[in-house]
């Protein structure tokens, strides 16, 4: 079983790019966060991340609607280049994940992710997890990082029961 689960929230704006990695070896939490968002995580896929995780993103590319369609034209039209450039890297996140074979990488929409964590959730799950963090003070990206990473975890957990009981049969 992987250790080390990695949630990443793809972002197309400046620091809005974030992963949390999750050690279980040392029941520790990181963040990381990408000022050039996907140049400087491609950098740190290739030189600095683990040899072996669980990677789990969330890609808004997986939900085909449109998400807020209120406001004047000219802010719907905003909100809709911001969806797209979000789709987009998301994807391009996700593809670039699943070619290195050190991966386990798994994406889920942002409606499997569901609602966001406040940052009192947040420390209820660090504790329910007996995690740790030196981070001292914590973005929503990097809360929905954890998020995802946890939605990893399971997705690979239950790929792993279904393929023992497979086994079994």
């Amino acid at each position: 079983m992987e250790t080390i689960y990695i949630g990443i929230d793809p972002a197309f704006r400046k620091n809005g790019f974030s992963i949390a990695i999750i050690d279980y070896s040392d029941r520790t939490v990181n963040f990381k966060t990408f000022k050039n968002g996907f140049i400087d995580f491609s950098s740190w896929l290739l030189h600095d991340s683990p040899q072996r995780a669980v990677v789990c993103i969330e890609n808004s590319n997986l939900q085909n609607s449109t998400f807020d369609m209120s406001g004047s034209k000219r802010v719907i039209a905003q909100k809709s280049r911001s969806v797209g450039k979000n789709q987009a890297i998301s994807q391009n996140t996700y593809d670039l994940c699943k070619v290195f074979d050190k991966f386990k990488t798994y994406g889920i929409s942002p409606q499997q992710k569901g609602k966001k964590w406040t940052k009192l959730i947040f420390k209820g799950v660090l504790e329910s997890e007996r995690l740790t963090t030196t981070a001292k003070k914590i973005s929503q990206d990097e809360i929905d990082g954890l998020q995802i990473a946890l939605h990893g975890k399971r997705l690979a957990n239950t790929k792993q029961i279904k393929t023992i009981n497979q086994n079994i049969k």
